[in-house]
């Protein structure tokens, strides 16, 4: 399945598509999203890309940049980042800039160096592409460290962590709701069964909470391959943040972006959607690498089993909740699609083995 919010299915794209010759002045080189997000991508000449983030008719909110005091600590992190202190040379944080067109509905433009995101690049067969995207993800992980070293401390009340947001309403039936999305909630019911499904609940309305231990910390709020850049001359990646940025456990970051891999991997294990039929991807060397640049362990980069235990606690939990969160966004936004009951058995085999086999890399 496509990723509705971020990536979603278009052509698949290898490095040479990053590289439009002979471009003179401003060219739309990729255009595509579903009914929650339309991404469109312009080549500006010299290496130089823009991506329009504009709402789509099933989305319930504007884009929106972060407020100014929390987009000032973003910029610290980047300047960290940059500089390669602290937790080394990671993604570089893109913030989104208002469009000035009218009749946007909201969109934010992202300068970055790369037309194709870790999204399409990671599975695309291409050597080259596979490269990019781990050493992108290797830079993710140092980036969302830096994010967390940050405590929400900012006169701005956290908002809500949209992605638990919509699993709750789903859980709920709060309405509106789509005809697709309500199939797809007697369905996962019916799979999870009742304990499971109230595992489901729980783990939600926990991951909705402030944090007990530490306090809240500056999260991304939806670190994804989609959201993650490469640039094509391999020098850094680009991680586009803002629209989602909350404070909260930072179980959820890591555990967002190890749900989507989980979930590549399994649906690539079992035949499912684009990545069942795709060439073969080594996703555990992916992962580990996230985990990786996150626990500022590159040089132990095969010693997984000592990395789970320095993770955050939740992050297993989180990363489940990711792969409920994708399916639900799917059937609202994309529609149905009969892979999805494979889907719910995936995600109740998760949920039984609490969350376990979304760290098993």
């Amino acid at each position: 399945m496509a990723d509705p919010a971020g990536a979603a299915a278009d052509a698949p794209a290898v490095p040479a598509e990053v590289r439009p010759a002979g471009a003179a002045g401003s060219v739309t080189v990729r255009e595509y999203g579903t009914r929650y997000l339309r991404i469109s991508v312009r080549y500006h000449g010299d290496g130089r890309f823009s991506w329009l983030r504009v709402p789509g008719p099933a989305h319930d909110r504007p884009r929106v940049p972060p407020p100014p005091a929390v987009g000032a600590a973003l910029r610290r992190v980047d300047a960290a980042v940059a500089s390669g202190t602290g937790a080394g040379h990671g993604a570089r944080i893109a913030l989104g800039e208002r469009a000035a067109a009218s009749g946007d509905g909201g969109g934010l433009v992202y300068r970055v160096p790369g037309a194709v995101s870790v999204a399409r690049l990671l599975p695309s067969g291409d050597e080259t592409g596979y490269r990019l995207s781990v050493r992108a993800l290797a830079d993710a992980g140092r980036t969302l460290r830096q994010l967390h070293d940050v405590p929400w401390e900012f006169t701005e009340p956290a908002p809500p962590h949209h992605g638990v947001r919509r699993l709750l309403d789903w859980i709920s039936g709060a309405p509106p709701e789509e005809e697709d999305s309500a199939r797809l909630r007697a369905l996962a019911h019916e799979r999870l069964g009742p304990h499971l499904w109230t595992r489901l609940t729980d783990w939600a309305e926990a991951a909705r909470r402030p944090p007990g231990r530490g306090g809240a910390v500056l999260l991304h709020g939806a670190p994804s391959t989609g959201w993650l850049v490469p640039s094509p001359a391999g020098d850094h990646s680009v991680l586009l943040t803002g629209e989602e940025v909350t404070g909260g456990d930072p179980a959820l970051d890591l555990g967002w972006t190890l749900g989507e891999l989980h979930e590549l991997r399994s649906a690539a294990t079992r035949g499912l959607g684009a990545a069942g039929q795709g060439p073969p991807v080594d996703y555990p060397a992916a992962a580990r690498a996230l985990l990786a640049g996150y626990l500022r362990k590159e040089e132990d980069a095969e010693d997984v089993e000592n990395m789970e235990a320095a993770l955050p606690p939740g992050t297993a939990r989180a990363a489940t909740l990711r792969l409920a969160v994708h399916m639900r966004d799917f059937a609202s936004f994309v529609g149905w699609h009969e892979d999805l009951r494979r889907y719910a058995d995936l995600l109740a085999e998760t949920l039984d083995a609490d969350g376990a086999p979304t760290l098993q890399w």
